[in-house]
């Protein structure tokens, strides 16, 4: 009797908790991160615009999502124009405990016959990107992992580049 007994409690409380000792965690909705990039104003006007990306969390910093974002995705708006040259993919991305980010991008950066303003409004999107993060104090571009000393022929990029607050649209 007292073990009839005992099952019966068993089986009671195993009803009243809802045999939540069975049951799986409920998957979490995928975390979104926010960050914003720069990207050249589609007017000429020379400057570069400030534009909020939100993503889903994929494990990298903030710094490298934005400079992905960047050299991957398309413009959200007709306001602003896509400077980096189309199949440039970065190939890596660190940051030095002194702050300096090292972006390595494929030799598609490597445009010839860009003119001068691409090559400020791509350099100044890539930078002024990457030093939005506090961890980021300048950047060094490479090219397939080798410092190099322009992109298309008219900024010297071989030392690493500090924000240019000039080319922000206020």
């Amino acid at each position: 009797m007292k073990k009839i007994l005992l099952l019966m409690l068993l089986v009671f409380s195993l009803v009243i908790t809802g045999c939540s000792f069975f049951e799986k965690e409920k998957p979490q909705p995928p975390k979104k991160i926010s960050f914003t990039i720069y990207r050249a104003a589609a007017d000429g006007s020379e400057k570069l615009l400030a534009e909020k990306f939100t993503m889903t969390d994929n494990g990298k910093s903030l710094p490298e999502n934005a400079l992905l974002a960047l050299v991957g995705a398309k413009p959200q708006s007709t306001k602003y124009e896509d400077v980096i040259p189309a199949g440039t993919r970065v190939l890596s991305f660190s940051i030095t405990p002194e702050g300096t980010a090292l972006a390595n991008f494929s030799k598609e950066i490597v445009k010839s016959g860009q003119g001068s303003y691409n090559e400020v409004m791509m350099t100044g999107a890539i930078v002024n990107t990457l030093t939005e993060f506090p961890e980021v104090r300048q950047v060094q571009i490479l090219v397939e992992g080798k410092k190099i000393i322009t992109l298309g022929g008219h900024l010297d990029v071989e030392d690493p580049l500090k924000r240019d607050e000039s080319l922000l649209q206020k």
